[in-house]
């Protein structure tokens, strides 16, 4: 009797193990998956499976693409800048991780509320961007690029290289824009949006990324041309300077983000 007992519990424990084995296996197999996905989107929920991403990535980007001349275009159409974004943020819902999403539709709030003259608002919305876009950095860092990262010192040196950079440009807006700023609330917002930026910068060339890094500088590019135009002088073609980096920083931005991948030989800022 204690035989036949003994027997049947050595035979429960090994299908217990043989369960928990598979879980293990099926676990691990989901979270390997995951991470090669590079992505924490909203995919499955909107039935798009992955070799669709190349698709929907080309066609939102020929989109975005249309509005952004349809922008230079002499049609009027007030809010019309706010479209190109729009467009990809409706896009990221499938694309993208939901930092991206938020980040895009915040922008597109930014340009909507600059194109009815609100700075403030604009301004906000931009800031809020830029926090999104520090939170995806900050996460993508510590899945992806802490883990692989050698510290040597050529990427000691290139980290102390991107922060001295982005020390310099914040110096730079504190000592020529922001003074000429509007006192108040305009002034203390601006210091906070060139600390916000300055750190997303930071982030996205900590990213070993060519078009995170490119997207990025554009941005930046793009906003300090904003700002030294309206609060220090005027400058030739400000528009063309402030938004074709600026769409272009944008969707360099967007389609890295997405599982769509360029050739390997595009990736430059590896280290």
């Amino acid at each position: 009797m204690n035989f036949s007992y003994s027997k049947r519990r050595t035979r429960l424990n090994k299908v217990v193990r043989t369960n928990m084995q598979r879980c293990i296996l099926i676990a691990s197999y989901t979270i390997e998956n995951h991470y090669i996905s590079e992505n924490l989107t909203i995919m499955a929920t909107f039935n798009i499976q992955d070799r669709q991403v190349r698709n929907y990535a080309i066609a939102s980007s020929v989109i975005y693409l249309f509005l952004g001349v349809f922008y230079f275009s002499p049609i009027a159409l007030q809010g019309k800048t706010a479209f190109p974004l729009a467009s990809l943020a409706i896009a990221s819902l499938w694309l993208c991780p939901w930092q991206m999403t938020a980040a895009l539709t915040c922008s597109a709030l930014g340009d909507l509320a600059g194109a009815f003259g609100n700075f403030i608002l604009q301004m906000g919305a931009f800031a809020a961007a830029h926090i999104f876009l520090i939170s995806f950095f900050m996460k993508r860092y510590k899945e992806k690029v802490e883990k692989d990262r050698k510290l040597t010192d050529k990427a000691k040196g290139y980290t102390l290289l991107i922060i001295l950079m982005s020390i310099t440009i914040a110096g730079f807006a504190f000592s020529e824009i922001i003074p000429n700023a509007p006192e108040g609330i305009i002034r203390i917002g601006t210091g906070i949006y060139t600390v916000l930026i300055c750190t997303m910068l930071v982030l996205a060339l900590l990213q070993r990324s060519s078009l995170y890094a490119l997207g990025a500088l554009l941005f930046v590019f793009s906003d300090f041309i904003l700002a030294w135009n309206k609060f220090t002088a005027p400058i030739e073609n400000a528009g063309l300077l402030i938004m074709i980096p600026y769409y272009l920083g944008q969707w360099l931005i967007y389609i890295r983000s997405t599982s769509f991948r360029v050739r390997p030989e595009m990736r430059l800022m590896r280290f």
